[in-house]
C-alpha cells in the first residue's frame, strides 16, 4: 500500500512563522493544517511499526537502491545538502526572527502611542502577528542551533561503535528519550553517522554499520526434575519403628515393637481422616512416641555390643519391662480417640429410646 503524502507536515515551522509575520490569519491556518497532518503521519508510522516495519527510518526501498554506494560513515550527497540547509535555515531563522520581532514590537508600540484611546484594530493585529511570527522564528532558529549542537554531541558519543542502545546514548548525552530520539533521527538525515545508519526499533538501537543486534530471547525457565513426594510425619515415624525393629534380634521385643507399629498406624490413620482427633494427639506425638523410639534405639545399640556387662544387661531389662507399659499406653490412646464417638452413640441411642417411648412404640403388644 502506497503511503500518503503529508505535504503540510513537511512545511518548515520557520516558514510558517515568516508567513504569519506577513499575514497573521494565513500563518494561523498553516499552523493548524501542519498540526493535523503531523498527527496523521505519526499514527501511520506507529501502525507501520506495529506491523513489523522496523527500518522505517531508512526511507522507501527503491530510493535507497538507486543511491550510489558511499561506504560506512560517509554521508550521501542528499544528507550533506540537508545538513547544510539545516545550518543555513537556522541562521536565517535567527536573523529574520529577530528583525520581525523587533519591527513588530516597535510598530505595535507606535500604533498604541498614536491611537491612545482607540488604536486601529487591523494595524495593531498585524503588528502583533508580526511580533509573534518573529519571536517564533527566533526561537525556532535558536532551537535548530541547539539541535545541531546536540547532533554533534551524539556523533562524538557514538564514536567508532557499530551500534549503540538508544538509552545508553541518551544517558551519555544527558538528554531525555523524547528529545534524544528526535535528535538521532535528525542526525541520521544529516549524515552524521554515515549513509547506512538507522534505528532498529526491535532492540531500540542505533545501528551505524553492519547488521542490527538480535533481540534477546526470553530466558526459558529450567525444567526442574520432578521431586519425590515429601514423606509426611506419620510415615516417617512408622518407618523409624520398622527400622529399629529390624535392628533388634530378640523375637519377644520384636513382637512388642510390631504391636506398637500396628497401633500407631491405626492412630495415624484416624488422625489423617479426622483432623479433630489430631488435636488429641499432641502429647502422644511430642513425648510418648519420641521417648519410645529413643528407648528402642538405645536397646538396639546395647544389643550390638560384643561384651554384655552388668550395666548393659540392667538397661536392657528395664527397657524390656517398659515395653508392656508402652503397648498398653498406645492401645489406650487408640481407644481414647473413640471416646467422643462412644458418647455420640450413647446420645443417639438415648434420643432414639425417648422418641420410641413418646410414640408408644415400645409397649407390651410389640413385645409379645
Amino acid at each position: 500500500m502506497e503511503p500518503r503524502k503529508h505535504y503540510f507536515a513537511k512545511i518548515p515551522t520557520i516558514a510558517i512563522f515568516i508567513v504569519m509575520a506577513m499575514s497573521g490569519p494565513l500563518g494561523v491556518l498553516l499552523f493548524i493544517l501542519k498540526g493535523i497532518d503531523q498527527k496523521m503521519q505519526k499514527e501511520e508510522q506507529e501502525a507501520a511499526r506495529d506491523r513489523g516495519d522496523y527500518r522505517a527510518d531508512l526511507g522507501p526501498e527503491p530510493d535507497r537502491k538507486s543511491e550510489p554506494v558511499y561506504g560506512h560513515d560517509i554521508p550521501t550527497a542528499e544528507q550533506k545538502s540537508a545538513k547544510q540547509w539545516h545550518k543555513n535555515i537556522a541562521t536565517l531563522c535567527t536573523i529574520m526572527g529577530a528583525v520581525f520581532l523587533f519591527a513588530g514590537v516597535t510598530d505595535a508600540v507606535d500604533v498604541i502611542s498614536v491611537w491612545k484611546f482607540w488604536p486601529d484594530p487591523g494595524e495593531l493585529f498585524s503588528n502583533i502577528a508580526m511580533a509573534i511570527g518573529g519571536g517564533g522564528a527566533l526561537l525556532t532558529g535558536l532551537r535548530m542551533k541547539s539541535t545541531r549542537k546536540l547532533e554533534r554531541l551524539l556523533d562524538k558519543v557514538v564514536g567508532e561503535r557499530d551500534n549503540i542502545p538508544l538509552p545508553e546514548l541518551f544517558a551519555a548525552a544527558g538528554v531525555d528519550a523524547a528529545r534524544g530520539r528526535a535528535a538521532v533521527k535528525s542526525a541520521i538525515e544529516h549524515g552524521y553517522f554515515g549513509a547506512d545508519a538507522y534505528i532498529d526499533n526491535r532492540t531500540d538501537t542505533l545501528v551505524v554499520r553492519g547488521a542490527a543486534p538480535q533481540p534477546k530471547k526470553p530466558a526459558q525457565a529450567p525444567v526442574s526434575k520432578p521431586q519425590p513426594a515429601a514423606e509426611d510425619e506419620y510415615a516417617a515415624l512408622l518407618r523409624q519403628l520398622r527400622e529399629v525393629n529390624d535392628a533388634i534380634p530378640d523375637p519377644v521385643m520384636s513382637a512388642k515393637i510390631s504391636r506398637l507399629e500396628e497401633v500407631s498406624g491405626r492412630i495415624f490413620a484416624l488422625a489423617q481422616k479426622d483432623p479433630d482427633k489430631k488435636a488429641q494427639l499432641q502429647k502422644f506425638m511430642n513425648y510418648y512416641l519420641p521417648t519410645a523410639l529413643k528407648l528402642l534405639n538405645t536397646y538396639a545399640s546395647l544389643s550390638r555390643q560384643a561384651v554384655e556387662g552388668t550395666n548393659i544387661t540392667e538397661a536392657k531389662h528395664s527397657i524390656e519391662r517398659s515395653m508392656d507399659l508402652l503397648v498398653t499406653a498406645f492401645e489406650n490412646q487408640l481407644d481414647k480417640l473413640f471416646q467422643a464417638d462412644a458418647l455420640d452413640v450413647n446420645a443417639d441411642i438415648a434420643a432414639l429410646e425417648g422418641m420410641l417411648n413418646l410414640d408408644g412404640l415400645t409397649g407390651s403388644e410389640f413385645t409379645r
